[in-house]
């Protein structure tokens, strides 16, 4: 099955949703953004979220002091990175018992070994699609980001067959996390997954 990431929760009302509609990862943005928080609020939604659902935080220059408070905290359980790629950084934070997604722009080579690569465009959660065929395999668990909503996430699986997809503007109305769009996305990712027997 393919498995879903809804990025970008800020509030207390879309962990629920995620909760509700059982997404497979959630994605907290440390990283400036307008859907930015900080470590008590990210600690207050992880609280909220299901603890079967893996916390993501979303950083582009990696603040190795905020990801440990993160860690021992346990308020995530996975860094993605954006950004240059440093093996040193992607060795500490595994050091501190995190996964890492590096992620990665369509013909970009990995020189680092993360646990999970994203494949997203260079303005992330700009709702921007990327160019899905110049996406190459990976060793790696691949998540698939850029431009996926609701309407076109059943195509984009059956065309480059991710592990997983990650969405944040896709599912939101006027810029706010919109519930009926996180539950659409969710049903149509793992209907569309289940239906590819691929997993």
């Amino acid at each position: 099955m393919t498995k879903v990431k809804i990025c970008g929760l800020s509030t207390v009302e879309a962990v629920q949703t995620v909760n509700q509609i059982q997404a497979d990862l959630a994605g907290f943005v440390f990283a400036p953004s307008k859907r930015q928080v900080n470590f008590d609020q990210a600690q207050q939604l992880r609280q909220v979220l299901e603890p079967s659902i893996a916390a993501v935080g979303v950083f582009v220059t990696p603040d190795l002091a905020l990801i440990s408070r993160l860690a021992q905290a346990a308020a995530i359980q996975i860094v993605q990175l954006h950004g240059p790629q440093d093996q040193a950084v992607t060795d500490r934070i595994h050091q501190l018992g995190l996964r890492v997604t590096q992620v990665l722009h369509p013909g970009d080579t990995l020189t680092t070994t993360p646990d999970y690569v994203m494949f997203d465009g260079v303005h992330p959660g700009s709702g921007q699609r990327i160019a899905w065929q110049d996406i190459t395999q990976m060793h790696q668990p691949t998540f698939l980001a850029g431009g996926l909503t609701p309407a076109n996430v059943e195509t984009a699986i059956e065309r480059v067959h991710p592990d997983f997809v990650d969405v944040s503007s896709g599912v939101e109305t006027n810029g706010i996390k919109d519930p009926t769009k996180i539950i659409e996305f969710t049903r149509r990712a793992h209907h569309a997954g289940n239906e590819n027997n691929n997993y």
